[in-house]
Formats: structure tokens, sequence, C-alpha cells
């Protein structure tokens, strides 16, 4: 077998070694003096810039806090201008609302206003005043009184101000009522002249996003890292996305270690105005430094990253790197001239790679006019950049389209959640009927769908449904039904009623041929009758007050959509106290999980059986729903709605003269009145101890009014044990008495303010007011699962 011959190296021209070593040793001593001359020359240069770049850190440092200190300070301008015109007696009701609103529109800093005055306290609005004005898409929208969503005594942010000696700023937070935005808010109690305590509170919101602008204005060619700093030591806000408003100092400094040093008092700076140069954790080198606002403890950290702040620098040396290499190259011209023809489709095809690497694709590649292997070689990489382009186009409209999609379907998930109307609750008769309700679509949009109303001041309606299909197609067919749905309950309040009119306007203009399974019940608060109708839906689960579960028996009528004169048979049942009755749909008992094993009805009556709390039965079967299949979710739509009657318990009156006797005779009826409401045994302990401290400080206090009668008013609910105390003695509030000092020896501790103290302590909310003559004392005790939360 005759091999091939290995091929022959190729010979070199004549001389063409000795050309090699003198192009050779030319360009290493141009280099190296080059080299020496940019050395020299970065060398002088780095200090001046390094001198120049501390300086103008300083001067943003210092044009930033000064930026954000008039930001702050115009807020508190516009709070104390609030303020100032509230210190009399009197005032028109309107005129602050337009204070309110052209305080909110005038100061670009503010974007909500809040002005709260307690009851009895100005002439002229016995029932107090409560009003928020806030900024949003440029008109301002205001809430008064009831419209706030929330008591105010029950805010601990409310409670704080009142107790504050002077204004004060809040730490960051989250305003569910401007789309939960980020605000801090300057708050200053409201003193009315010759009053001690306040009669209200006067505050402003500043959005952070508008402190965000100061921090944007800073330039970004040096990597700077802005924090601000509130007087809690707490972070407001930071242009770096790790660092969260709210953290503490210790959890910004445990994310940046290497900013310590600015905070530790034990080790001051030797030269601040230099500011600290520092280390990063990821090795980046920092130059930082801390300027404090005008405002008392607030202080912005602003760091630049030194590689940055030098890049100019640098920028210059390359310049000079290349003329000098240009000087090379020049020589070699000379000295070489059929060298550097050679040279040049080379260097061309190590810049194109070079900028392969990075990423950068849309720079023609110059393709020389030789033939030869360079030639080649230059058209290949020229090829693939264009296909390159062509592939990189195509994803990015792919991404364009899958983007705009999950957009859409996150817009609609939206509307469909904003469809269901809150859970309605109605007491009647001693009886309280709870309902709650839960919609979990599969994907971000479902077919299944609930709504609960009240018809009625004694009578809730509530249906719950799956549309056929899935996707976007079944969500606008549950609009349309839930739109049907509702307009039939307005007009009657019989199940079967509701589901035939409902079917017939369904069933016509129905060319997409879907349907949709409705359950629709009315239930009575103070009978707790209920009425049931089915179309093709599953019957409900009723969970009695001892723990049985059963199905309630019905007959079902055809689905809604597939005929124009369906009737629906009616079932009827009663809600003794502690019932509760659980609609769900298919996607509950049906579900199927990854290993093929189905949650079924059983599983569900066994939840049912172990969840007496009518308000929780929703989330728990979910959340064992969810466990069942090992965190893949739900493989369908989920829809539940629970409706419960519970017996209410009736209030307490108590009444009492103020003596020994009297007292002990009104704690002793307050004890079994309270085990009569099956109240725990702490509350009923705190109460009692609660009721006796006031008692005998109204005693105390009743050297003038010789006959003092005491008046105790208990009420439970589900919120807590609610205790009204009244008594016609001296006035006293025992809201503002000195709180004694704990850490004071036993000896040299001041007789008195114990059981006050101890009233306050033990109290989970206490109101004081005096009047009619009489001093009403408003106490709340929280349940103990509402207090472990």
């Amino acid at each position: 077998m005759v091999g091939r011959p290995t091929p022959l190296a190729p010979t070199r021209p004549a001389g063409r070694s000795l050309r090699t070593r003198l192009m050779l040793w030319s360009s290493l001593v141009q280099a190296a003096l080059l080299l020496l001359l940019v050395t020299l020359f970065y060398l002088g240069a780095r200090t001046l810039v390094h001198q120049q770049a501390t300086e103008q850190l300083r001067s943003l440092a210092d044009q930033t806090a000064r930026s954000l200190g008039n930001s702050l300070r115009s807020a508190e301008i516009t709070g104390d201008m609030l303020l100032s015109p509230l210190g009399r007696q009197a005032f028109d009701a309107i005129q602050l609302d337009g204070l309110l609103r052209a305080a909110v529109v005038a100061d670009p800093n503010v974007d909500g206003a809040t002005v709260i005055i307690e009851p009895d306290r100005v002439a002229g609005l016995p029932d107090g005043y409560a009003c928020n004005d806030m900024l949003h898409d440029g008109s301002v929208h205001q809430s008064c009184s009831g419209q706030l969503g929330f008591d105010t005594h029950q805010r601990s942010w409310y409670r704080d101000a009142l107790r504050a000696s002077g204004p004060w700023w809040s730490a960051p937070y989250t305003n569910p009522q401007a789309e939960g935005r980020l605000f801090i808010t300057y708050s200053n109690p409201l003193r009315l002249a010759g009053e001690l305590l306040p009669a209200g509170l006067v505050s402003v919101d500043v959005p952070l996003a508008r402190l965000q602008q100061d921090l944007g204005e800073l330039p970004r060619s040096v990597g700077l890292r802005a924090t601000l700093l509130g007087p809690d030591q707490r972070v407001v806000l930071s242009s770096v996305p790790e660092i969260e408003p709210g953290m503490s100092l210790q959890q910004y400094l445990q994310l940046r270690p290497d900013l310590a040093p600015l905070f530790d008092l034990r080790r001051p700076l030797l030269q601040p105005e230099r500011g600290l140069e520092h280390r990063g954790s990821d090795g980046t080198r920092f130059l930082s430094r801390v300027a404090p606002l005008q405002q008392p403890g607030w202080q912005v950290v602003l760091s630049a990253d030194r590689a940055l702040l030098l890049a100019d620098l640098r920028r210059v040396a390359h310049w000079a790197i290349g003329l000098g290499l240009l000087g090379v190259v020049v020589w070699l011209l000379l000295v070489r001239r059929h060298a550097l023809r050679l040279l040049q489709p080379m260097e061309a095809l190590t810049a194109a790679a070079r900028r392969f690497s990075a990423g950068q694709f849309h720079e023609p590649l110059p393709v020389p006019r030789h033939d030869d292997e360079v030639g080649e070689m230059a058209r290949s990489f020229e090829s693939a950049r264009r296909s390159i382009l062509q592939q990189m186009d195509t994803i990015a409209r792919m991404a364009s389209a899958r983007e705009r999609t999950e957009s859409e379907m996150r817009i609609a998930h939206g509307i469909q959640q904003g469809m269901l109307a809150p859970p309605p609750r109605l007491q009647a008769d001693g009886f309280q009927l709870r309902s709650a309700a839960l919609l979990v679509p599969a994907r971000e949009v479902g077919g299944d769908f609930q709504h609960i109303a009240q018809l009625d001041r004694t009578t809730l309606c509530f249906v719950i449904g799956d549309v056929s299909g899935n996707g976007v197609p079944a969500a606008l067919f549950m609009t349309r039904v839930l739109t049907v749905l509702e307009a039939s309950m307005l007009r009657h309040r019989h199940p079967p009623t509701i589901l035939a009119e409902a079917g017939r306007h369904i069933a016509e203009r129905n060319q997409a041929c879907m349907f949709a399974t409705v359950l629709c019940g009315v239930v009575d608060v103070a009978s707790g009758r209920f009425e049931l109708a089915s179309a093709g839906h599953e019957s409900p689960l009723l969970r009695q007050a001892d723990g049985r579960v059963r199905v309630q028996a019905m007959h079902s009528g055809p689905a809604l959509g597939i005929s124009a004169d369906a009737s629906y048979p009616c079932a009827r049942g009663l809600l003794a106290p502690g019932d509760y009755l659980l609609a769900y749909t298919d996607g509950i008992s049906e579900a199927q999980c990854p290993r093929e094993r189905w949650f079924g009805l059983e599983r569900l009556r066994e939840v049912l059986a172990a969840e007496p709390d009518d308000r929780r039965v929703c989330a728990r079967v979910v959340d064992t729903l969810h466990a069942f299949c090992e965190g893949a979710g739900n493989p369908d739509d989920l829809a539940l709605v629970s409706v419960g009657r519970q017996a209410l318990a009736a209030p307490l009156r108590l009444r009492a003269a103020a003596t020994p006797d009297g007292l002990a005779y009104l704690l002793q009826r307050l004890v079994a009145g309270l085990h009569g409401m099956h109240l725990d045994s702490t509350r009923i302990s705190v109460a009692r101890l609660i009721v006796e401290e006031l008692g005998t400080n109204a005693m105390a206090y009743q050297r003038v009014v010789s006959d003092v009668t005491l008046d105790v008013l208990a009420t439970l609910d589900e919120d807590g044990l609610a205790l009204d105390v009244r008594d016609d003695g001296q006035a006293f509030d025992p809201t503002v008495a000195p709180v004694p000092d704990l850490d004071e020896a036993m000896e040299r501790r001041a007789i008195g303010g114990w059981g006050l103290h101890l009233v306050r302590s033990l109290s989970d909310h206490i109101e004081y007011c005096r009047r009619d003559g009489s001093n009403h004392v408003h106490l709340l005790l929280l349940p103990p699962a509402a207090r472990t939360e």
C-alpha cells in the first residue's frame, strides 16, 4: 500500500529572517520608549486627576445633600403652613378643604396631605374632622371621615403622633391608597391654644419617587451610588437596587461592610475632607463620603467607582499609546513595506474577532481584495456576522411579541380579580352572617367565578360557577355570565328565578356554544334558612357546628347557555349557629396531581371537618390541595365561597355605686357575665383587673362629689372584648397619667400611678373623653390569636 507523501514545509525567501528581526527589534525599541513616556505621563496626571475627583465627589455629595434637604424642607414648610391656621378654637371646614387641596397642588414635593381633628375639641365640629388629599394622575382625590377606609384610633402612627412632642418623619412605607407607591410622611401634632393635649394631626406625604429624581440628577459616568439615611438610622432611598427602603443601618452595613468606617465613632477619619477609599465585596475600589442634610439626623452616603473616576485619564493614555503605535507602524512601513501589506488584513480580522467577543456585530468587516487565505477568512467572518444579525433580529421580534402577550395577560388578570366584590357581613336578631371567597386561576385568567351580594339588611345572595373551556375565551364568556347574573340578582330574590332569567339571556346570541355551570344560593341571617338552585354545578357541603360534614341534597337543572326556557328546582335548608356552607368548583374535587392522584370529595370533607372557622376554610382548602400536589400548583381554575352563621353574644350592662361594696358587687357580676359569654379566662382576669383599677381611681377622686356612679358596658364580637367604663366623678384622664419610673429603687419610688400604668399596659387600645359631666374610658382587649399575630 502506497502512503500519501508528507507535504513539505514552505521555504522562506532569502533574507526574510533578517528583515523580520530588524522589524522586531525596531518595534521593541520604539515600544519601550513609548511605554516609558506614557508611564511618566500617566503617573503625573493620575495624581492630579485623583485630587480633582476627590473634590468633585465632595461637591456632588454637598450638592446632593442640599437638593434632598431642600425637598424635605419644602414638605416641612407645607406641613407647618397647614398647621398654622389650625391654632384657633374654631374654623371653617370648607376653608380647610381648600387649604388641603392648595397645599397638595402647590408643592411639587408633596403628593398627599392629611388633617385629623379629634371630636369635641373644636367649636362647630362636634364629630371632629378627618380628610386626606392625594395627588394622582394630575388630579387631587379627597377622602374624608368614613371614606378613609380605617379607624384612625386603631393606627399606631396616629397614636404615636398624639404622644409626640413635636414634628417627626416616618420610615418609608407603602401606601395602598396610592397604588402601592412608597412614601415618607412628615407629621406634626395639632395643639390648640391653651391646651396641652394634641387635638389631632397634620401630615404631608412625600413620594420617594420625588426624592429619587434628586438622586437621578447625579452624573452616571462615574458609577455613583447614593443612599439617603433618615434620623432613625434607616435607609430612606438608595440608587442601589439591593438596598431597600426601610433597612436599618446594621442591615445596610451587612450589604456594604466596606462603608463601616464612615459610621464608626471610635475610629474617626484623620482627613474627612478626602473621603474614604475602600474596596467593595466584589473587589471594586470606591471613594466615598457622608454629607449631612440641613435636617438634623439626615445624611446621604455617596460612593464613586474609583476606576471610572480615572477613566478619562486612561482614555488619554490609550490615545497616547495608539499614537505611538501609529508611529511604530509608520516606521515599519519604511522598514518593511511589503510585510505590512500582509499584516493589515490580519489586524482587521483580529479587531473583528475582538468586536465579536464583545457582542458588537453591527460594524461591517472590511474585506481585502486579495484572494489568499486572509481574504477568504475575512469573507467568512463577514458572512457569519450577517447571519448573526439576522438571528438576533428574529429573536428580538419573538421576545417583543411574547412580552406583549404576557403583559396583556397580566392586565386581564388584574381586571378579572378587580371584578370580585368584597364579601359582605350581615347582623340581625343576635346572629351574624359571614362570608368568604377565593378565586385562584390556573393561568393569568380563567373561567371560574364567584360573586356575593347583599340583597337587603338580612339577606345575602351568592353565585359560583365554572365556564366551559379555559384561557382568554373562557374569561370573556365568564364576564358576560357574571354580568347577567348580577343583573338578575338585583331583580329577584329566589335562586331558581335568578338562574332561569340569566339562562334565558345567556342562551341568546351564544354563537360560540359555550356554557357555564352555576350554583346560586340565598341565605337569611335572622332565621338561618337558605335556598339553593344548581345549573349543572356540584352540590355544596354543609359543615355543622359539631364537625359533621355532608353534601347538601339537591337536584340540578341544565347549565346556563344551553337552553333559553330551562327551569331549576329549589333546595331548602337551615344554617344553625356555627354551621357554614362551602360551595366550590370542580377544580377542587377533580384535581389530578402529577402522580395521577385525585384529590377527591372525601379529602375535601376531611378538610372541612378539621376547620370550624368559615372565614379560613377557603384558604385552608387551597393550601391543602397545593400540599397534596407537592408544589405543582393547581392544575385547573379554583373558586370557593363559604357562608357561615354565628350567634352574637348580648352586651353586658352593669351599674353600681363607687363604693367598696358597690365595686365588689360590680366585679362579681362582671366576672359572671363574661363567663356567660364563654370568654377565655385570661381576658376575664384582665377585664376584672382593669375595671377594679378604674373604679378604685374613681373612688379616690370623688372628694368633692359625694355620690359617684360606675357604669360598665362589655361587648364581645370577633374584633375582641370592648369595655366602656363611665363615672360621673371629677374629671380625670388616665391616659395622660405619668408613667412610674420602673428603674428606680423600690424605697425611692413615688407612690401612685401604678394601677393606671397597669391598665394602659394590659389594654390593646385605650381612649378617654369627658362628655356630659362624666369620664368615659373605652378599652379593647384583642383575642389571643390576634395578639399573637
